[in-house]
């Protein structure tokens, strides 16, 4: 049987042959399809990273100024240090008298302040790159180089690169924030303005030749960065100190567990001047833990337990946050302003209307009570608020009504975020309208149920007294480039008007009235008129046992026409008072005391106040005695003559203030022997008490302290000459007095 094969079968192999060579130049061109077009760009890129070296050039990141144009945050050059271990080996198999790798290492470790062992360690490793040190300082990186130069080493290089600097360390660190590892802003301006502080790196991109090697100059390209903008903030330096050092103060003496804030702003403009959380860190070193207890909880754990790693986290996250907007809080009577003047743009009540007291009010099921313990009485608007009467505020919320209380609490902003240019603002956790009973309005109406930040509740205060309009807080003026030209001009933000023009003006009179009735209790200075309403809440919901409060206080000025508006909170005081007209109101005197005069406002008293004012000592040395007579006369004081001369030779006090009808004793005679006393203690005593003691002993008195005679004030232990001193006749003891129990809440 003949098996060669049929013609048939041929050309049926040549068909399957055909198609399958027609198969695979499809599979190929399908293929190369897919190479050249669909993936291109990816094969572009592979071919060029073994073509080309691209070297990143770090742009230098927006420096961040205060309102005077001082650097609060700034980037400086500095270098990393590498060594190449095999160019190294090359360098030490030399004939070369100074290829000492012992003598290498010692001066490399000399000059970084590194052991020579660990940089020995480093040498010896078996690849082309090892990282010595980072963020080098210029001067250190300059003594490198004359050493690596001197010995003709170039196994040891330096790459330049920049680190963030923060020349005030604490001070605003909670607003400015800080950087990541990898140079990214992660809290603060620092992270709300990343995008235009980081600017944009460039690039420098070489040939490379088959070995590796940069090919020469003409093959290379410059992609220069484009350094990153800077912020002008509306934060004033100055203020900004004025305020933390009041707070770190308050801190100490009153010991809240969960720290203080301060926010100082513009009523008008919402332009934030200060804003600051105590205690806070150092941006310079942002994982020092700042909180001594928290570091004798670290001490005693292992670094390497899960609850030592909770603990450092929880102290970086708490340490790091910015209380101010981030943390909330029962405003307490300080919220008394919005409900009162909610009311009377409303038409709800008036001024003249009258609440009664009787300590304590019914609402359905439950029992309100007044902080006070003595009923307040009939009173009007302006005396309830002097009172912080809780059952009269009850009343003006009952006035208003459920529907009408949320429609003013949602428009003076509570319901919503307030805008700041800020991260990580905290939204009110309030009663919704469908929910406000008849309860929940009452104990709204005086500050409880709802919880707010402290920005939320200044914002909403700024709203009563500025004319009735709600504006965006801004701690940003303008962004600019690294030339200083103008980028972004950020110009205030008026959401919207809250109440009338005519409301907000009586409520400013009502405001100032509390501060000048209650003197002792308020931020009241002598000569500087000023609104004001302290605040005390409880901490009703949170998981502590006994009782907890917040103290705060919301001041403005001038009382007429505000333009500067602060609110302080001490979150938890355990240091014995609680109430925020003992506690949150000497830190806006103290503060006040310092900017008002640094902004350019000075005092204008009263016939009355100037009575009370203490009297500068005039420099009567060389003066004829007739005429130093005569000008301590002037003055309201008296004085004592020692000796017979014609002229004063010295006098005592020599400087300094103290109050009206002291003495100065005048000595006429070279050889004068100074009478000396001991000086008594002071402390429970009036000022009126004080002045007397003295007095039997020939010193004066120099009273401090916002609080008055009238209005209990007493004397503390804070006298600068301690008991049983001696010190000469005439000396001036200076002394502050506060108020014991608070006139108000």
């Amino acid at each position: 049987m003949d098996e060669r094969p049929t013609g048939l079968m041929k050309r049926r192999l040549n068909i399957w042959i055909a198609l399958g060579i027609l198969v695979f130049m499809i599979w190929i061109l399908i293929n190369m399809f897919q190479i050249s077009v669909k993936e291109s760009d990816r094969y572009q890129k592979l071919a060029s990273s073994q073509q080309l070296q691209s070297t990143i050039v770090t742009a230098n990141r927006g420096s961040i100024y205060d309102s005077n144009m001082q650097a609060l945050a700034r980037s400086a050059s500095v270098y990393t240090v590498y060594v190449d271990p095999q160019m190294l080996k090359d360098y030490l198999s030399e004939d070369n008298p100074k290829a000492d790798i012992s003598q290498i290492t010692q001066k490399l470790s000399d000059i970084l302040e590194i052991s020579q062992k660990k940089i020995l360690k480093l040498c010896q490793q078996n690849n082309m790159y090892q990282i010595i040190k980072k963020n080098v300082e210029k001067t250190i990186a300059d003594k490198i180089i004359a050493y690596k130069t001197e010995i003709g080493l170039d196994a040891i290089g330096l790459t330049p690169t920049t680190k963030r600097f923060y020349p005030q360390n604490e001070l605003a660190s909670n607003v400015i924030g800080h950087l990541h590892y990898d140079g990214y802003g992660i809290y603060g301006l620092e992270q709300y303005y990343d995008e235009y502080l980081a600017g944009v790196d460039g690039r420098v991109v070489t040939a490379k030749a088959a070995d590796g090697t940069e090919i020469p100059y003409r093959y290379k390209q410059n992609y220069d960065a484009q350094d990153g903008n800077s912020l002008v903030l509306n934060i004033d330096v100055n203020i900004q100190y004025y305020l933390e050092k009041a707070l770190k103060e308050a801190v100490a003496t009153n010991m809240p567990t969960d720290r203080a804030c301060g926010i100082i702003m513009n009523p008008k403009t919402g332009a934030v001047i200060a804003m600051a959380t105590n205690p806070s860190y150092n941006p310079n070193n942002p994982a020092e833990i700042t909180d001594e207890d928290t570091v004798k909880k670290l001490s005693k754990l292992s670094e390497k337990s899960k609850k030592y790693a909770k603990t450092q986290s929880d102290a970086w996250a708490l340490q790091w946050k910015n209380k101010a907007i981030s943390e909330l809080y029962f405003p307490g009577s300080v919220f008394k302003v919005v409900t009162g003047s909610s009311a009377l743009d409303a038409g709800a009540i008036n001024l003249k209307q009258t609440f009664s007291c009787n300590t304590k009010i019914q609402v359905e099921d439950r029992t309100f009570h007044c902080w006070s313990f003595t009923s307040h009485g009939s009173q009007d608007f302006a005396t309830a608020m002097v009172h912080s009467c809780n059952p009269a505020f009850i009343q003006i919320g009952q006035a208003l009504g459920a529907e009408k209380f949320y429609k003013y609490f949602k428009a003076f902003g509570f319901t919503e975020l307030t805008g700041i240019d800020l991260p990580s603002e905290s939204e009110s956790i309030h009663v919704t309208n469908d929910t406000l009973g008849i309860v929940e309005l009452a104990s709204s109406s005086f500050g409880q149920t709802n919880k707010v930040t402290p920005i939320q509740m200044i914002t909403a205060y700024s709203a009563v007294v500025n004319g009735g309009y709600l504006m965006t807080p801004q701690v940003v003026d303008k962004i600019i480039d690294s030339s200083g030209n103008l980028v972004k001009d950020i110009t205030p933000i008026k959401k919207r008007q809250v109440i009338s023009e005519e409301t907000s003006k009586s409520m400013r009179k009502v405001l100032e009235n509390v501060v000048n009735t209650e003197q002792g209790s308020n931020a009241y200075i002598k000569g500087y008129r000023i609104g004001g309403k302290s605040g005390t809440s409880q901490k009703i919901d949170e998981d502590i046992s006994g009782n907890t409060y917040v103290a705060s206080y919301c001041a403005f000025y001038p009382a007429d026409d505000p333009e500067l508006i602060m609110l302080v909170m001490v979150d938890h005081p355990t240091g014995g008072n609680y109430y925020g007209s003992l506690v949150a109101a000497p830190v806006c005197v103290q503060v006040l005391n310092d900017v008002l005069p640094y902004l350019g406002y000075f005092p204008e008293y009263t016939k009355d106040e100037m009575e009370k004012v203490p009297v500068s000592i005039p420099n009567l040395l060389e003066t004829k005695l007739s005429d130093a007579k005569k000008t301590i006369k002037g003055l309201g004081l008296k004085y004592e003559v020692v000796g017979k001369g014609k002229s004063v030779v010295a006098q005592v006090p020599a400087s300094g203030s103290m109050q009206h009808n002291g003495t100065i004793y005048l000595y006429t005679e070279s050889n004068y022997k100074a009478k000396t006393v001991s000086v008594p203690s002071l402390k429970g005593l009036t000022v009126s008490e004080a002045e007397s003691r003295l007095e039997d002993v020939g010193l004066n008195l120099n009273a401090q302290g916002n609080a008055v005679d009238e209005y209990g004030a007493i004397a503390g232990t804070d006298q600068n000459y301690k008991s049983g001193t001696e010190v000469p006749v005439g000396t001036i003891v200076s002394v502050t007095f506060a108020v014991e129990k608070a006139g108000s809440q």
